[in-house]
């Protein structure tokens, strides 16, 4: 009884409503600057990939340092430039240094697109599909997400695949004959 006439009372009050409170969350909008405490596994999964794909640059001697790089003429040294250039600050360094001189300039995921060997095309094309899932998410994902990251997941392994087969230490080699043991009263083989 006493609680119904708290409630009643303070529907009937003359006291003034409390204020609305000011930090309530909008159901329908998408928070932006939240990040997960742990990490979930498609980032530990794009992290694995994209760790995979800077073994391959390493190893072939390419930079691994996230970023913008260029590249002198009669130079096969790519030099690190920032980790962030904007549009404007990259068209400058375009205008300054003109690629008809012999001057390139590219993101760290576009430099092993620019080599002649295999390893190095795909191990780009995965730092470039990892990029896109990263950005994708913070935005609404769609079907070419979804397909990106099924082409990045077959790519992904069957690089693997191939990584291993080349690093693996297999060998074959022919047998060698062996010899028969003859028993007490056989008679000896002939040659053929």
């Amino acid at each position: 009884m006493a609680r119904r006439r708290a409630l009643l009372s303070g529907l009937f009050s003359r006291r003034s409503a409390a204020a609305p409170a000011d930090d309530h969350a909008d159901p329908f909008e998408r928070p932006g600057d939240l990040e997960p405490t742990e990490p979930d596994a498609l980032s530990l999964a794009l992290d694995e990939i994209e760790a995979g794909a800077l073994d391959i640059y390493a190893a072939a001697g390419l930079p691994t340092q996230p970023g913008h790089y260029r590249r002198q003429p009669n130079s096969v040294e790519w030099t690190f430039l920032s980790a962030d250039l904007g549009p404007s600050e990259r068209f400058a360094l375009t205008l300054e240094h003109p690629p008809e001189q012999g001057w390139r300039f590219a993101r760290l995921q576009d430099l092993g697109a620019r080599s002649d060997r295999e390893d190095l095309h795909a191990a780009s094309r995965l730092m470039t599909d990892v990029a896109t899932l990263r950005a994708s998410r913070r935005e609404v994902m769609t079907q070419d997400h979804l397909l990106t990251a099924m082409e990045l997941g077959a790519a992904w392994r069957a690089l693997r695949d191939a990584q291993a087969v080349r690093t693996s230490r297999l060998t074959l080699s022919v047998p060698q004959p062996t010899r028969v043991k003859t028993l007490k009263g056989d008679k000896p083989a002939k040659p053929r």
